[in-house]
């Protein structure tokens, strides 16, 4: 069998290809091959594209398409699969993708063909958590704003939200999508001795009574938390699910903190949130366009903590993907059924031939 690794500019095809390594004793031969840009900020950008406009966006490069015709199994991460691609890879059984996300792959084509889709969740949600935390606390504390003040010559100790800097325990923090990033969120906010609510229609009250979590409905979750953190994927349904009128639902003294996805707040709903002082302020690690320009409207807002959407990148994070995959895929070789399977009922699964 054969397994071509794409990697790219976040993850080459040679840590794919160790990850991978264990696979030739089943008898696959594994095909590297590199997708690269020249920086992970183009590769940023033209994911970007591929999120907004989908996999036919951009073109795949043209030798790639001989090297998927005879290819069982095909591993990517933010390579474009779009139908080209997938009429030419006429002997493809498996997809796997090192990312959660799946934006760049036409999912509902591969279903057609009869080709099983995995993602990879999680790979990065201990890097995520952490960051969310850490901007918990750079917003509320002006850790960002002192440094800057600092480096610029200046011994700040006055700041917007001085009248109302909270300590972490008895404070309430919402949490919007309580997937495995939200859970780790509520593990390691245990130790700071918050109340924790979350929100997340698909999620049991027994899972969120194991961490000593309440699920409740999202106006409550705003009306009554310090601090709200995003950490669901990005639906059609749920576009925008922070406008204006759940704005005016939050506290004064609130901070609303988004690791996940741009799209789930109204960018212009928040700028007029934040300029009115109608919440306590904002840290924002994803924007609806990226990279942001000097003149970006949060970029003017003296309560907004911002980063170039760094949350998910770590070292970590980059290394363990490939690994974690490798050992989910490898469940076919015995009929197994690996996590993920992303367009299960759809599809049969297929034992792959060891």
């Amino acid at each position: 069998m054969k397994v071509l690794l794409v990697g790219d500019d976040y993850i080459g095809s040679d840590l794919i290809e160790r990850a991978f390594a264990s696979w030739r004793e089943k008898g696959c031969e594994l095909v590297s091959y590199d997708w690269l840009w020249g920086s992970v900020e183009k590769l940023q950008h033209i994911n970007r594209i591929l999120e907004e406009k989908g996999p036919e966006a951009i073109t795949p490069p043209a030798d790639l398409f001989s090297l998927i015709e005879d290819a069982d199994i095909l591993i990517i991460q933010f390579l474009p699969l779009g139908r080209s691609l997938i009429d030419l890879a006429r002997k493809l059984k498996v997809v796997g993708i090192l990312r959660a996300g799946y934006e760049n792959v036409d999912v509902d084509y591969l279903s057609s063909k009869g080709i099983m889709f995995f993602n990879n969740p999680g790979r990065n949600a201990d890097a995520v958590s952490d960051f969310a935390i850490g901007m918990m606390l750079a917003e509320a504390r002006n850790i960002a704003r002192g440094h800057t003040s600092l480096k610029q010559g200046e011994w700040r100790r006055e700041y917007v939200n001085s009248p109302y800097i909270p300590d972490l325990p008895g404070r309430v923090v919402g949490i919007v999508g309580f997937g495995q990033i939200g859970q780790l969120v509520a593990k390691k906010l245990s130790g700071f001795e918050m109340r924790v609510l979350a929100y997340d229609p698909y999620v049991s009250n027994s899972v969120a009574n194991s961490l000593n979590v309440q699920l409740t409905d999202l106006a409550t979750l705003l009306k009554e938390s310090d601090f709200v953190t995003l950490h669901a994927r990005l639906t059609e349904e749920n576009r925008h699910m922070i406008g204006a009128d759940e704005l005016a639902l939050m506290k004064p003294t609130a901070f609303l903190i988004n690791t996940s996805r741009s799209g789930l707040i109204d960018e212009k709903a928040l700028c007029e949130a934040l300029r009115e002082r109608k919440i306590g302020g904002a840290a924002l690690d994803v924007f609806d366009q990226e990279p942001i320009g000097k003149d970006y409207p949060f970029l003017t807002l003296d309560n907004c903590t911002v980063t170039p959407h760094i949350a998910g990148t770590t070292n970590d994070a980059l290394v363990k993907a490939p690994y974690k995959l490798a050992r989910e895929l490898e469940k076919l070789f015995y009929g197994e059924e690996p996590k993920s399977w992303v367009n299960k009922g759809k599809v049969q699964l297929i034992k792959l031939n060891s």
